[in-house]
């Protein structure tokens, strides 16, 4: 009973995990590939400024979101960005054929992944679909978006932008 208690005692004293947000070391995102280069990751893009989004096949905002992204990703890799910026969508779908279906439906050129073991939306705390991290080429985040607007793909691609040209 009391090595239970002192168990219990050293786990309340554990710092408690917080969520990734902007300044921190973005976590890895990784998954089953949907499309993409074999064993695709965040860490494998390090050294670019990367757009990790989570999305889901259940969610509408998403649907909205993934074309507009996918055209700025094309957009910017036709002005020669190409080897500087990559986008990494991460399902958070815990059935990879949802997402398989949602990606054939919705196809986007830029990588897909589905986390169905939920790492990385615990480690990011997504709790609003689409969340959208911009990471810097030194992997931490520069900012975070949750949810999708009016906008939103043109401020991104301004920060993407400004990242890729910091000196």
């Amino acid at each position: 009973m009391l090595k239970r208690l002192a168990v219990l005692l050293c786990l309340l004293c554990l710092p408690s995990a917080q969520a990734a947000t902007i300044g921190d070391m973005a976590p890895e995102a990784a998954g089953v590939v949907l499309s993409g280069p074999e064993g695709i990751k965040l860490s494998s893009l390090k050294g670019r400024v990367v757009i990790v989004d989570f999305w889901a096949s259940w969610c509408g905002p998403c649907i909205q979101a993934m074309p507009e992204l996918d055209e700025m990703r094309a957009d910017l890799h036709k002005k020669g960005y190409a080897e500087k910026f990559e986008i990494l969508g991460v399902s958070i779908d815990r059935n990879v054929e949802d997402a398989r279906r949602f990606a054939k439906a919705r196809p986007v050129t830029y990588p897909l992944v589905v986390d169905q073991l939920g790492f990385a939306p615990k480690f990011y705390e997504v709790w609003r679909l689409p969340a959208t991290y911009l990471v810097a080429q030194d992997g931490r985040i520069s900012m975070v978006y949750h949810g999708y607007g009016a906008g939103f793909t043109e401020d991104l691609k301004q920060r993407v932008i400004a990242l890729m040209n910091k000196k």
